[in-house]
């Protein structure tokens, strides 16, 4: 067995409660070594590395064993059942209401049809003098 097997298996046997204080001893160590890594203590820094995959790997067996996911040795875990359809059917929002072109009969208000050539023009816009035009000051 190699070594990578040894120690997921050894991961494995291990029960929720020793999973756990693993998992906490291996953050600890590694909190460690990156203070020894800042004052230039450590000889091999592959060690970081290591307990990074360590770490990862006791909390990936840790949700297996909270999912129900069990491995007999030597085999992968099945994979999992598909999902079940969602209970929940996703809605649309309702729209807001759109504007439209129809006139709003106010019977109080008396109708009567206007042309644009009857429409009074609104304020002409003021022109600002550009500096050719007036220059009096000059």
């Amino acid at each position: 067995m190699t070594k990578r097997t040894e120690a997921i298996k050894a991961v494995r046997d291990m029960g929720d409660d020793e999973l756990h204080g693993h998992v906490r001893a291996q953050r600890a160590k590694l909190f460690e070594l990156r203070f020894q890594m800042a004052t230039g203590q450590v000889e091999n820094h592959r060690q970081t590395r290591e307990i990074r995959r360590e770490i990862a790997r006791a909390m990936t067996i840790d949700k297996e064993h909270e999912r129900g996911i069990v491995h007999i040795a030597g085999r992968p875990a099945p994979a999992p059942a598909a999902p079940a359809a969602p209970t929940r059917v996703r809605r649309r929002r309702p729209t807001a209401p759109v504007a439209t072109d129809v006139a709003i009969h106010d019977p109080d208000v008396e109708e009567k049809d206007v042309s644009l050539s009857e429409v009074e023009p609104g304020p002409k816009p003021t022109s600002v003098p550009s500096k050719n035009e007036g220059d009096e000051d000059e």
